[in-house]
């Protein structure tokens, strides 16, 4: 999956806590990248209580059928993770 999601497409985010935890699921549409869906899926699922940069989401454009892991840096930017077998 690449940063570049269109805003008609419809994308899940699963937001995972440093236990390996699903802490939430948020859905939506209307997103020019990834972060922008990340930021919205964070801000919207209250009540998360840690650090944005402490979970790990997976990113799915429901539309496309393609989905990847991220985590965001110290920097703020977001990482594309390797998948887990």
């Amino acid at each position: 999956m690449n940063n570049h999601i269109s805003p008609e497409n419809s994308v899940k985010v699963e937001i995972y806590d440093p236990d390996g935890q699903c802490a939430a699921t948020w859905q939506g549409s209307g997103f020019h990248n990834l972060m922008e869906a990340v930021t919205a899926a964070y801000e919207g699922s209250n009540p998360l209580n840690m650090p944005a940069e402490d979970y790990v989401y997976r990113v799915t454009d429901l539309d496309r059928d393609t989905s990847a892991r991220y985590r965001i840096d110290a920097g703020g930017r977001l990482r594309i993770l390797p998948e887990e077998h």
